[in-house]
Parts: C-alpha cells; sequence; structure tokens
C-alpha cells in the first residue's frame, strides 16, 4: 500500500472527555464547500463513528465529539478515503486522552475496517492478513500520480463476494516470502517495473462489470502512463509518470473525454 499527497482535512471542533464509557457523541459536520460526506452515509455509519467508539470502549472512557471535515477524496472510490480519516480520527481521540498509538488504536482500527491500520504509519507498506501486520518500507519514490475518478461507486463487500475471496482465505506472512519482499522493495523506486510485480485481482470482476473503468486503464498508458492499475476494489484508475509534464498532459487530455482527473504524488513519510 502506498499513501498519497491526496488528503482530506479533518478537525476536532470542540470535545468534552467523560469517565463514563456509557456516555458517548459523535458528530460529523461537512466543512467544504463541495464536501458532502454525510449525502449517503449517516453519521453513526461513518468509519470515524466506528472507530472512536470502539476505542472508546476499550479504554472504558466517554465523551462528546465533533468533527469537522473537508472531503477532498472522492467516497467509495478504492482510495482509502474513510479509512484514513478514521486513523486519523484514532490518533486525535487518544491525544485527547493523554494516551500513546497504543494496542487500543490498533485494535480499534483493525475493527474499523482492513486498510485502518496502514493509515496509523502511512508512507509506503505490505500489508499482509487481514490488514493487521503492517511493514513499512523505507524507499522514496518521487513519481507524478493521476487518479481518474468518474464517480461510480463500488461496494467493497460485494466486490469480494463476485471475487470470491474473504477472511477465510487470508493467511499470517510466511517466512518464504522475505526474498519476494526484499525484490519488491529494490524495484519499487523504478515505476516501469511495477507492471512484472504487481496486479489487481479486483480488475477482471470490476472490469467485466464496468467495463468503462477498465478504457481509463488503456487511456493511461495511451497517454505516456509507465503504470496504470485500478486502486483496490475501483472505481479509480491510477497512472504513474516519469515526469510532471507528461502526467500533466495526459491530465489535459483525459479531462478533455470528460473524466475527472486528480494530479498527486506519494506521500514521503517524515519520520
Amino acid at each position: 500500500m502506498a499513501e498519497l499527497e491526496l488528503h482530506d482535512v479533518i478537525n476536532v471542533e470542540s470535545y468534552t472527555l467523560s469517565d463514563d464509557p456509557g456516555h458517548v457523541s459523535i458528530r460529523i459536520i461537512d466543512k467544504g464547500e463541495s464536501s458532502s460526506i454525510l449525502k449517503d452515509i449517516p453519521a453513526e455509519k461513518n468509519l470515524i463513528t466506528i472507530a472512536v467508539t470502539q476505542y472508546l470502549s476499550l479504554i472504558k472512557k466517554g465523551g462528546e465529539f465533533t468533527f469537522g471535515i473537508i472531503k477532498n477524496i472522492p467516497s467509495g472510490a478504492g482510495l482509502g478515503g474513510g479509512s484514513s480519516n478514521a486513523a486519523t480520527a484514532l490518533k486525535m481521540v487518544s491525544e485527547l486522552f493523554w494516551r500513546e498509538i497504543d494496542n487500543h488504536v490498533t485494535e480499534a482500527a483493525l475493527y474499523t475496517g482492513s486498510d485502518v491500520p496502514f493509515f496509523l504509519k502511512g508512507g509506503f507498506a505490505f500489508v499482509e492478513g487481514k490488514g493487521e501486520h503492517v511493514s513499512p518500507i523505507e524507499i522514496h519514490n518521487n513519481s507524478h500520480i493521476l487518479l481518474v475518478n468518474n464517480g461510480i461507486h463500488i461496494n467493497t463487500g460485494s466486490a469480494y463476494n463476485s471475487l470470491n475471496v474473504g477472511a477465510a482465505t487470508c493467511r499470517p506472512p510466511k517466512t518464504d516470502s522475505i526474498d519476494k519482499k526484499t525484490k519488491i522493495t529494490e524495484q519499487i523506486t523504478t515505476a516501469s517495473l511495477w507492471k512484472d510485480i504487481f496486479r489487481n485481482d479486483f480488475e477482471s470482476v470490476i472490469f467485466n462489470q464496468y467495463p468503462q473503468i477498465g478504457l481509463i486503464k488503456d487511456k493511461m498508458y495511451k497517454n505516456g502512463a509507465v503504470f496504470a492499475m485500478m486502486s483496490g476494489s475501483g472505481s479509480s484508475v491510477f497512472g504513474v509518470f516519469n515526469d510532471e509534464n507528461s502526467a500533466k498532459y495526459c491530465k489535459k487530455t483525459l479531462e478533455m473525454q470528460g473524466d475527472r482527473v486528480y494530479y498527486t504524488k506519494f506521500r514521503q513519510k517524515i519520520n
């Protein structure tokens, strides 16, 4: 998994802390002019609410929290927007209680979603098992990234069901995968090599259901991408470019064809 510079903005607008674990209230409000996080997902089903409620239960605390969000990452796009917000909210609430990022935080993160533990660390990382095994990679990749998301919402659960892959097939990391990880780590700084080492099992399923998403990947390659792939279970497609001019030329071309395009880069983790 790789963290991008494209991000939402989340703040704690107001809060009160309580020693009563039965006293929990969480509000989420849209702050940006184009934000619509509550349009399709009520506050009680938002990943922020699920994560913070679980965390408070684990530490046997309560409180009232109002989170304000400026939404920049498309929802239901396979980009981890909701998961990264949940991870950020967990870090914020733990700090309010003067607690470290401990096992309670990571347990609440995993309870919320398989990719939430990754966002507690960010950067580049191998993520295995059900998301509980996160192995950071200390590398630098300065590629330019285009994301195309035309508003098609993919239900992750339905995607997994179509793929016929679920928790029962997940396995913990194997010791014989160490050499493979080392090789991938060495190659990951050169995006032109990614075709040989990465694949997305969801593509065959999603492209069959939504051929227009597969066409976006083809257009990325035709317009200068050295690597392109669907992100997660979709529906976003990302293209990797070696230089900014190539990325901006492709962005302009795709936008003229009616695609909704975002420019970003990999976020370099600062320790």
